[in-house]
């Protein structure tokens, strides 16, 4: 029955897994778009018809590999979580915008943004889980008159 009633730690752990290898994810997309080179993903930026598309190239790649290593050390999870979750709604909002969510393709369009979002506003709730630099630096003692 201890199956069905998780404790505290393996729940923890549980949240780590997920953190950890979401992050990673989030640092292999922004690394592809960053090695294929600024310029290449402006360019498939701008033909989505985005304002300013150099300026936001540049924040999608350092939002993914930024975001995607506060995740995977569990620094600032909360915080990564909120941004991931405003990074991945604009992606879907300008990717997806007038598209029906259900299609004659199976499955659910837009499904793996719809799964990030969701993941990064779980982050929000649960915090960085078991192993982290948040639950680590929480654990130090506050340090007066240094």
């Amino acid at each position: 029955m201890k199956f069905l009633h998780p404790s505290p730690t393996s729940s923890a752990r549980g949240v780590t897994i997920l953190r950890v290898v979401f992050g990673a994810l989030l640092m292999v997309h922004g690394f592809q778009k960053f090695m294929a080179g600024h310029a290449a993903f402006a360019a498939s930026v701008a033909a989505m018809g985005v304002q300013k598309p150099e300026i936001v190239a540049w924040l999608v790649i350092a939002g993914e590999l930024g975001l995607g290593l506060l995740l995977v050390i569990g620094a600032l999870t909360r915080v990564a979580g909120f941004l991931a979750a405003i990074l991945f709604a604009g992606i879907w909002f300008v990717t997806e915008a007038g598209k029906p969510l259900l299609t004659d393709k199976s499955g659910v369009n837009a499904e793996l943004l719809i799964i990030y979002v969701a993941i990064s506003i779980a982050f929000v709730f649960l915090g960085p889980g078991a192993l982290s630099l948040d639950r680590k630096l929480a654990r130090q003692p506050a340090r007066h008159g240094r």
